[in-house]
């Protein structure tokens, strides 16, 4: 009797085996779990914003949130003007999660908040641009190189899915396949991206987190990654 009890819940403990692997990550075999802030200090070590006025860890919504407190001024080039950088780490792939939340009144659609990569100076990186509505230059992938940001995402204009219309706590995911040259971004799925890239021109760089003209907060970040070889 044990024995056939055992067998009939072999394919339940396998099927929640199967159910439950895929939230401890994984897009891309073969990466090493490199970074994961939850800022449970109270401090942003290992983080390099450009503005560090801008940018404070505070206690929000039962926890840890680095906070932008500030939109950033513009510069030579029409481009994200606030980020962070998890300065340590320079990856070719990677993956990169966490949670983010707008703190933009919704009733504006251009509200966003974006995720930076393969980030080589204040002019020269590509971001994930999480918006409140979809044209050629909202809820994209920009490359910005040397010149105003342009949008390199598969999707029509207009056509991508967007997702940051309220005040909430989104859970994002950006994936890039240095082998393949595709970058994936996710929101709220973790199955279906909202937005597909392939482009070539950086092939490594930071990674880091920020906004084109909004305020707003990150929390329970992990990068994971392949660190480029010097």
């Amino acid at each position: 009797m044990l024995i056939k009890k055992a067998l009939l819940l072999a394919p339940l403990v396998m099927a929640c085996f199967t159910f439950v692997a895929p939230s401890l990550r994984q897009d891309l075999p073969g990466l090493v779990l490199l970074a994961k802030s939850g800022f449970e200090s109270g401090r942003a070590d290992g983080w390099r914003p450009s503005d560090p006025a801008h940018w404070r860890v505070v206690s929000k919504d039962g926890a840890m949130v680095y906070e932008l407190t500030a939109p950033g001024e513009s510069g030579k080039v029409r481009a994200p003007t606030s980020w962070s950088l998890w300065a340590d780490y320079d990856v070719t792939s990677f993956e990169f999660r966490g949670r983010m939340k707008c703190y933009t009144d919704p009733a504006n659609n251009k509200r966003d908040m974006c995720v930076v990569f393969h980030f080589q100076d204040p002019t020269h990186f590509y971001y994930v641009h999480f918006a409140g509505s979809s044209d050629d230059v909202h809820n994209i992938i920009g490359l910005v190189n040397g010149a105003d940001r342009v949008k390199v995402n598969a999707e029509p204009a207009g056509r991508s899915v967007f997702r940051m219309t309220d005040m909430e706590w989104h859970e994002f995911k950006v994936v890039c396949d240095g082998a393949s040259e595709e970058v994936r971004a996710y929101l709220d799925d973790m199955a279906r991206p909202i937005l597909t890239a392939r482009d070539t021109i950086f092939g490594h760089g930071q990674v880091g987190v920020g906004s084109f003209d909004d305020t707003g907060g990150f929390a329970g970040l992990e990068l994971w990654g392949a660190v480029k070889k010097k």
